[in-house]
Protein backbone atom coordinates (compact mmCIF):
# COMPACT_ATOMS: atom_id res chain seq x y z
CA UNK A 1 0.00 0.00 0.00
CA UNK A 2 1.32 3.80 -0.78
CA UNK A 3 2.20 5.64 2.34
CA UNK A 4 -0.26 8.13 2.94
CA UNK A 5 1.53 10.77 5.45
CA UNK A 6 4.84 10.78 2.96
CA UNK A 7 3.01 11.71 -0.01
CA UNK A 8 0.28 13.79 1.31
CA UNK A 9 1.65 15.91 4.13
CA UNK A 10 5.55 18.04 5.21
CA UNK A 11 5.96 16.65 8.60
CA UNK A 12 8.25 18.25 11.27
CA UNK A 13 8.92 16.16 14.36
CA UNK A 14 10.34 17.59 17.44
CA UNK A 15 11.60 15.15 19.96
CA UNK A 16 12.09 16.13 23.45
CA UNK A 17 12.69 13.42 26.90
CA UNK A 18 9.96 11.10 25.24
CA UNK A 19 7.73 13.81 24.15
CA UNK A 20 7.17 14.34 20.68
CA UNK A 21 5.43 17.45 19.06
CA UNK A 22 3.86 16.42 15.28
CA UNK A 23 3.16 19.30 13.28
CA UNK A 24 1.79 18.66 9.68
CA UNK A 25 0.59 20.26 6.71
CA UNK A 26 0.36 19.61 3.11
CA UNK A 27 2.54 19.36 0.68
CA UNK A 28 2.19 21.68 -2.68
CA UNK A 29 0.55 18.67 -4.71
CA UNK A 30 -0.43 16.76 -1.75
CA UNK A 31 -4.16 17.03 -1.69
CA UNK A 32 -3.95 15.38 -5.25
CA UNK A 33 -2.27 12.20 -3.28
CA UNK A 34 -5.04 12.26 -0.48
CA UNK A 35 -8.35 12.67 -2.68
CA UNK A 36 -6.44 9.78 -4.45
CA UNK A 37 -5.70 7.55 -1.42
CA UNK A 38 -8.29 8.16 1.45
CA UNK A 39 -11.68 6.93 -0.10
CA UNK A 40 -9.99 3.58 -0.21
CA UNK A 41 -8.95 3.29 2.96
CA UNK A 42 -12.18 5.75 4.26
CA UNK A 43 -14.00 2.60 3.27
CA UNK A 44 -11.70 -0.05 4.69
CA UNK A 45 -12.81 1.52 8.02
CA UNK A 46 -16.34 0.84 7.62
CA UNK A 47 -16.25 -2.48 5.57
CA UNK A 48 -13.69 -5.25 5.28
CA UNK A 49 -13.07 -6.70 1.79
CA UNK A 50 -14.70 -9.42 2.87
CA UNK A 51 -18.05 -8.40 3.27
CA UNK A 52 -18.19 -6.57 0.62
CA UNK A 53 -16.97 -9.93 -1.86
CA UNK A 54 -19.78 -11.52 -0.43
CA UNK A 55 -22.22 -8.66 -0.41
CA UNK A 56 -21.42 -8.36 -4.45
CA UNK A 57 -22.01 -12.31 -4.93
CA UNK A 58 -25.58 -11.91 -2.33
CA UNK A 59 -27.15 -8.63 -3.89
CA UNK A 60 -25.01 -7.47 -7.17
CA UNK A 61 -22.53 -4.51 -7.48
CA UNK A 62 -25.23 -1.61 -7.35
CA UNK A 63 -26.85 -3.14 -4.13
CA UNK A 64 -23.76 -3.20 -2.93
CA UNK A 65 -23.01 0.18 -3.57
CA UNK A 66 -26.19 1.59 -1.80
CA UNK A 67 -25.39 -0.93 0.90
CA UNK A 68 -21.82 0.79 1.43
CA UNK A 69 -23.08 4.82 1.52
CA UNK A 70 -25.70 3.66 4.36
CA UNK A 71 -22.50 2.86 6.40
CA UNK A 72 -21.00 6.28 6.12
CA UNK A 73 -22.05 9.27 8.09
CA UNK A 74 -24.00 11.81 6.48
CA UNK A 75 -23.85 14.50 8.68
CA UNK A 76 -20.65 17.22 8.91
CA UNK A 77 -19.41 16.81 12.43
CA UNK A 78 -20.01 12.50 12.34
CA UNK A 79 -17.94 12.57 8.99
CA UNK A 80 -15.34 14.50 10.51
CA UNK A 81 -15.56 12.96 14.01
CA UNK A 82 -14.63 9.75 12.14
CA UNK A 83 -12.30 10.59 9.73
CA UNK A 84 -9.87 12.25 12.78
CA UNK A 85 -10.24 8.69 13.99
CA UNK A 86 -9.91 7.13 10.44
CA UNK A 87 -6.40 9.23 10.13
CA UNK A 88 -5.21 8.53 13.82
CA UNK A 89 -5.12 5.05 13.10
CA UNK A 90 -3.23 5.54 9.97
CA UNK A 91 -0.69 7.88 11.60
CA UNK A 92 -0.37 5.40 14.23
CA UNK A 93 0.72 1.80 11.75
CA UNK A 94 2.75 4.33 9.45
CA UNK A 95 4.53 6.66 11.72
CA UNK A 96 4.88 5.19 14.93
CA UNK A 97 5.09 1.47 13.94
CA UNK A 98 1.91 0.41 16.00
CA UNK A 99 -0.46 -2.06 14.39
CA UNK A 100 -4.28 -1.08 15.16
CA UNK A 101 -5.63 -4.54 15.16
CA UNK A 102 -9.75 -4.04 14.78
CA UNK A 103 -11.11 -1.45 12.75
CA UNK A 104 -13.80 -0.11 15.96
CA UNK A 105 -16.11 1.65 13.25
CA UNK A 106 -17.07 -1.72 11.71
CA UNK A 107 -18.78 -2.06 14.11
CA UNK A 108 -20.91 1.16 14.86
CA UNK A 109 -24.61 1.31 15.78
CA UNK A 110 -25.49 3.44 13.70
CA UNK A 111 -23.44 5.43 11.07
CA UNK A 112 -23.81 8.88 12.87
CA UNK A 113 -23.48 7.66 16.81
CA UNK A 114 -19.52 7.60 17.91
CA UNK A 115 -18.59 4.65 19.84
CA UNK A 116 -17.67 4.21 23.41
CA UNK A 117 -14.29 3.77 24.79
CA UNK A 118 -10.59 4.82 23.17
CA UNK A 119 -10.38 6.06 19.91
CA UNK A 120 -7.43 4.17 19.00
CA UNK A 121 -5.79 1.34 20.83
CA UNK A 122 -2.10 0.36 18.73
CA UNK A 123 -0.10 -2.65 19.70
CA UNK A 124 2.90 -4.25 19.17
CA UNK A 125 3.77 -8.31 20.36
CA UNK A 126 6.56 -10.24 20.51
CA UNK A 127 8.14 -13.19 22.35
CA UNK A 128 11.09 -11.10 24.10
CA UNK A 129 8.92 -8.02 24.98
CA UNK A 130 5.56 -8.84 25.50
CA UNK A 131 2.41 -6.87 24.88
CA UNK A 132 3.28 -2.88 24.40
CA UNK A 133 -0.19 -0.12 24.03
CA UNK A 134 -0.86 2.37 22.70
CA UNK A 135 -3.77 4.80 23.55
CA UNK A 136 -5.03 7.54 21.82
CA UNK A 137 -7.73 10.15 21.98
CA UNK A 138 -8.16 12.15 17.83
CA UNK A 139 -10.09 15.54 17.69
CA UNK A 140 -11.02 17.18 14.65
CA UNK A 141 -12.67 20.45 13.95
CA UNK A 142 -12.55 23.43 11.25
CA UNK A 143 -11.75 25.54 14.80
CA UNK A 144 -9.78 23.48 17.81
CA UNK A 145 -10.27 24.99 21.08
CA UNK A 146 -7.63 24.38 24.07
CA UNK A 147 -10.92 23.18 25.93
CA UNK A 148 -11.19 20.69 23.44
CA UNK A 149 -7.68 19.79 23.61
CA UNK A 150 -8.03 19.57 27.86
CA UNK A 151 -11.08 17.58 27.67
CA UNK A 152 -8.93 14.97 24.81
CA UNK A 153 -5.78 14.93 27.94
CA UNK A 154 -8.51 14.20 30.70
CA UNK A 155 -9.62 10.86 28.70
CA UNK A 156 -5.76 9.91 28.32
CA UNK A 157 -5.46 10.21 31.80
CA UNK A 158 -8.30 8.19 32.91
CA UNK A 159 -7.98 5.17 34.69
CA UNK A 160 -4.65 5.66 35.21
CA UNK A 161 -3.31 6.23 31.91
CA UNK A 162 -4.53 2.78 30.65
CA UNK A 163 -6.69 1.82 27.74
CA UNK A 164 -10.42 0.82 29.50
CA UNK A 165 -10.92 -3.25 29.86
CA UNK A 166 -13.86 -2.28 28.07
CA UNK A 167 -12.55 -1.00 25.13
CA UNK A 168 -9.59 -3.57 25.16
CA UNK A 169 -12.03 -6.91 25.59
CA UNK A 170 -13.98 -5.39 22.93
CA UNK A 171 -10.74 -6.06 20.42
CA UNK A 172 -9.49 -8.86 22.25
CA UNK A 173 -12.68 -10.68 21.75
CA UNK A 174 -12.59 -9.67 18.00
CA UNK A 175 -9.10 -11.11 17.61
CA UNK A 176 -9.59 -14.79 19.44
CA UNK A 177 -12.80 -15.49 17.39
CA UNK A 178 -9.85 -15.45 14.36
CA UNK A 179 -9.34 -18.91 12.48
CA UNK A 180 -5.44 -17.13 12.70
CA UNK A 181 -3.72 -18.38 15.20
CA UNK A 182 -1.63 -15.21 15.46
CA UNK A 183 -4.26 -13.19 15.90
CA UNK A 184 -5.81 -15.72 18.29
CA UNK A 185 -2.55 -15.39 20.72
CA UNK A 186 -2.62 -11.34 20.11
CA UNK A 187 -6.34 -11.39 21.54
CA UNK A 188 -5.51 -13.38 24.34
CA UNK A 189 -2.55 -11.16 25.04
CA UNK A 190 -4.79 -7.92 25.18
CA UNK A 191 -7.11 -9.83 27.21
CA UNK A 192 -4.66 -10.55 30.28
CA UNK A 193 -4.09 -6.41 29.91
CA UNK A 194 -7.44 -5.62 30.47
CA UNK A 195 -8.19 -8.34 33.25
CA UNK A 196 -4.67 -8.06 34.82
CA UNK A 197 -3.04 -4.77 33.71
CA UNK A 198 0.09 -6.61 33.51
CA UNK A 199 1.36 -4.28 30.68
CA UNK A 200 4.27 -1.89 32.47
CA UNK A 201 3.85 1.48 32.71
CA UNK A 202 6.77 1.61 30.31
CA UNK A 203 5.42 0.09 27.47
CA UNK A 204 2.54 2.01 27.10
CA UNK A 205 2.33 5.50 25.04
CA UNK A 206 -0.22 7.76 24.66
CA UNK A 207 -1.21 10.16 21.50
CA UNK A 208 -3.46 13.26 20.88
CA UNK A 209 -4.05 13.55 17.46
CA UNK A 210 -5.57 16.84 16.30
CA UNK A 211 -6.97 17.28 12.38
CA UNK A 212 -7.81 20.78 12.27
CA UNK A 213 -8.53 23.86 10.05
CA UNK A 214 -6.75 26.61 12.44
CA UNK A 215 -3.14 26.75 13.78
CA UNK A 216 -3.26 24.85 17.01
CA UNK A 217 0.72 24.66 17.05
CA UNK A 218 0.68 26.48 20.60
CA UNK A 219 -2.07 24.82 22.00
CA UNK A 220 -1.08 21.25 21.37
CA UNK A 221 2.60 22.01 22.33
CA UNK A 222 1.74 23.80 25.60
CA UNK A 223 -0.67 20.40 25.95
CA UNK A 224 2.52 18.44 25.64
CA UNK A 225 4.46 20.05 28.19
CA UNK A 226 2.40 19.74 30.71
CA UNK A 227 1.88 15.48 29.89
CA UNK A 228 3.03 13.21 32.54
CA UNK A 229 6.69 11.92 31.74
CA UNK A 230 5.18 8.37 33.07
CA UNK A 231 4.58 7.33 29.49
CA UNK A 232 6.15 8.00 25.87
CA UNK A 233 4.11 10.98 24.51
CA UNK A 234 2.83 11.64 20.73
CA UNK A 235 0.57 15.15 20.04
CA UNK A 236 -0.18 15.26 16.06
CA UNK A 237 -1.50 18.09 14.32
CA UNK A 238 -2.63 17.66 11.05
CA UNK A 239 -3.83 21.15 9.64
CA UNK A 240 -5.89 21.22 6.22
CA UNK A 241 -7.40 24.96 5.85
CA UNK A 242 -10.36 24.43 4.25
CA UNK A 243 -11.27 21.47 6.64
CA UNK A 244 -14.78 21.43 6.07
CA UNK A 245 -14.70 21.29 2.23
CA UNK A 246 -11.49 18.33 2.69
CA UNK A 247 -14.02 16.14 4.91
CA UNK A 248 -17.45 16.51 2.52
CA UNK A 249 -15.28 16.11 -0.48
CA UNK A 250 -13.32 12.93 0.56
CA UNK A 251 -16.71 11.01 2.05
CA UNK A 252 -18.33 11.82 -1.28
CA UNK A 253 -15.53 10.51 -3.29
CA UNK A 254 -15.88 7.22 -0.90
CA UNK A 255 -19.44 6.92 -0.93
CA UNK A 256 -18.89 6.84 -5.10
CA UNK A 257 -16.23 3.95 -5.27
CA UNK A 258 -18.76 1.49 -5.01
CA UNK A 259 -20.29 2.53 -8.61
CA UNK A 260 -17.20 2.38 -10.63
Amino acid sequence: MTELYKHWCDTKQTPNNGKTLWLLSELNHGREHALRELPGRILNHYVSDEEIAESVKTLGHPDTANWIRTLLPERAIGRSGDLGEILATEFVEEQLGYEVPVRKLRYKDHREVTMRGEDVIGVTHDDNDGLTLLKGEAKSAQTLSRGTVETAREKLKEGFGRPSAHSLTFVARKLIQSDDPDRKELGKAILLEATNQAVPMRRLAHLLFTLTGNRVDQIIKNDLNGADDTHPQHSVNVRIGDHGSFVKNIYEKAGSLGDD
